[in-house]
């Protein structure tokens, strides 16, 4: 016969029951037991100074404290989980709509109130907590509120107080129900140190994340300080890029105005710039030149908490830039042929005719001053026909027969060319050629033509005495790791005059020239880039004014080239 008690629960027997958790252990890592334990000290010793320490201590009279109360908890363990769980169910209804929820909560009650007890017997069991902490992680109690937790576990207390009160008399009740008291405190502390400690780690980790993103973004980025526009921050692409700036490699970036790092025609406009996101929110610059390169500014006031801050993100853009740019020389480039092909058509022929007239009366003239005329205007008639062929040969350039070419050979024959020429009188030629360089895959024909045209070029940039033009072939190596490939590198060097820096960027434009009138109709360099293009090459200029101008041509490797063509 079931006997009803005082406190609603029926019962056998008085024999105590030891249960046994039903869900899974989980199984925590040396480090979690330790941090727990040392959360759990910490607490116990608060709760023995608050409840004195027969009540909550691991002394011999707090231990048999401790389990007496799991004792009478064991006694009533069916009644109380059943009130427990009623009792969460009249609270929050909406968590619980369907049967087989609440019954899930009956066995999720069950097993903690197993695992509760067992702390209460053994406060070195530590299972109780372990699966508490997890579940503030990543279980149940991740998703509600501290307050909903701490709701559910004061009416645990409640409940177990219950039966206490109704089983229990004088001194020692009131010394269980401390206890009791002691122990639904305990772990509501310990739970608000895992909700703590996890909200934590997860701001860290949050934190972690957003600088990482932004420490690790490819385009430079500043956090900038409103009205005094000093440097609060940047990435590390903002202080590579800032390690790059001619002047600023030893000076440094946090701490320092913005406009520090702008040259000064600029500083008035970035200031604006900066006062225009504080009005506006946002600013944006297009197309800005920073030393060698283009950016377009991004700028945006951010504000976290009462405080604010001006995010400048810079794109770089000089890919962008140099290919607009290499669009704009295009159309010019197939505009400058057509209009070449036109010119030399229209005035090819009548030029001939001329030309014919003038060597047929020249045959028959016997006044010497006349045939010197005549002899004059033929000369002329012959410069301007060189030009019509160089026009011709720009506007309807051919396909170049890249073959085997020994550079060496082809830079000895083009220097043998020019030996004679009187534009080299007073001049010093001085080939340097490398004993191992490899053969390049070219046109002959192209590359000695563009030779011809670099050292004449260098010839008239050249003083008439004490003049030095050097022309230097090596092996060159280019890229990285399984990238790298081998190239013929030709460098014609003089010490002449020089190239003043605003006009170098315009060197290979069609009819751009720096020579005098009459010297020259500036195709030669746009021709010499194309028939290096052509052959799959690079061409750069580099010049200082008053110390001469290096030209440096890269051509491609015979063997890899041809590897690469069969591979292809």
């Amino acid at each position: 016969m079931k006997l009803s008690l005082a406190c609603g629960c029926c019962r056998s027997s008085k024999a105590k029951k030891r249960h046994n958790a039903t869900d899974t252990p989980i199984n925590a890592t040396a480090e979690e037991l330790a941090l727990i334990k040392a959360q759990l000290l910490e607490i116990e010793e608060s709760l023995s100074r608050l409840w004195g320490a027969p009540i909550w201590s691991r002394t011999p009279e707090g231990l048999e404290l401790r389990a007496e109360a799991a004792d009478l908890i064991d006694r009533h363990f069916a009644g109380i989980v059943e009130q427990w769980t009623d009792t969460i169910l009249m609270m929050f209804p909406a968590w619980y709509s369907s049967e087989e929820q609440v019954a899930k909560l009956k066995i999720n009650m069950f097993n903690a109130l197993i695992r509760m007890v067992d702390h209460l017997r053994d406060p070195e069991d530590l299972g109780t907590y372990v699966h508490l902490r997890r579940h503030c992680q990543e279980g149940m109690i991740a998703r509600a509120k501290p307050s909903q937790f701490n709701t559910i576990h004061i009416a645990l207390k409640q409940v177990i107080l219950k039966h206490v009160k109704s089983t229990m008399t004088g001194r020692r009740m009131e010394q269980v129900r401390d206890a009791v008291v002691a122990a639904i405190d305990e772990r509501r502390l310990m739970v608000s140190q895992f909700y703590i400690e996890w909200r934590e780690r997860m701001l860290r980790e949050s934190e972690e994340k957003y600088r990482n993103s932004v420490n690790h973004a490819p385009d430079p980025m500043y956090e900038i300080e409103p009205h005094t526009w000093a440097v609060l921050g940047a990435n590390s692409a903002a202080e590579k890029m800032h390690l790059m700036m001619p002047g600023e490699e030893q000076m440094p970036l946090v701490g320092r105005p913005l406009t520090d790092f702008v040259p000064q025609h600029m500083r008035p406009d970035t200031a604006k710039s900066l006062e225009q996101v504080l009005r506006d929110g946002t600013a944006q610059a297009i197309d800005l030149p920073l030393g060698p390169y283009f950016y377009d500014v991004n700028m945006a006031l951010i504000s976290y908490g009462n405080k604010q801050f001006i995010q400048m993100i810079l794109r770089d853009v000089t890919q962008r830039h140099e290919m607009l740019d290499s669009l704009l020389k295009a159309e010019r480039l197939a505009a400058a042929g057509t209009f070449a092909a036109g010119v030399a058509h229209e005035v090819n022929n009548p030029l001939a005719s001329i030309s014919s007239l003038v060597q047929s009366l020249l045959s028959g003239e016997q006044d010497e001053q006349r045939r010197t005329v005549m002899h004059t205007i033929l000369s002329q008639i012959t410069r301007i026909s060189s030009t019509l062929k160089d026009l011709v040969n720009f506007a309807r350039p051919t396909t170049a027969q890249r073959k085997h070419v020994d550079v060496n050979a082809l830079v000895s024959e083009t220097l043998r060319l020019v030996t004679y020429n009187k534009r080299f009188s007073g001049i010093r030629v001085e080939p340097i050629l490398a004993p191992d360089l490899r053969p390049a895959f070219a046109d002959d024909n192209e590359i000695q033509q563009v030779l011809l045209n670099l050292v004449f070029n260098a010839a008239d940039a050249s003083p008439a005495e004490g003049g030095v033009i050097k022309v230097i072939t090596e092996n060159h190596k280019v890229g990285q790791g399984s990238d790298r490939s081998h190239r013929i590198k030709i460098r014609v060097v003089d010490n002449g005059i020089g190239i003043p820096k605003e006009h170098l960027e315009r060197v290979f434009d069609p009819f751009f020239t720096t020579k005098p009138a009459g010297a020259g109709v500036g195709l030669g360099l746009s021709l010499c880039q194309r028939m290096i293009l052509a052959n799959h090459g690079t061409i750069r200029v580099d010049s200082e004014v008053g110390r001469g101008t290096s030209v440096a041509i890269t051509l491609p490797v015979h063997e890899e080239a041809v590897q690469t063509q069969s591979a292809a």
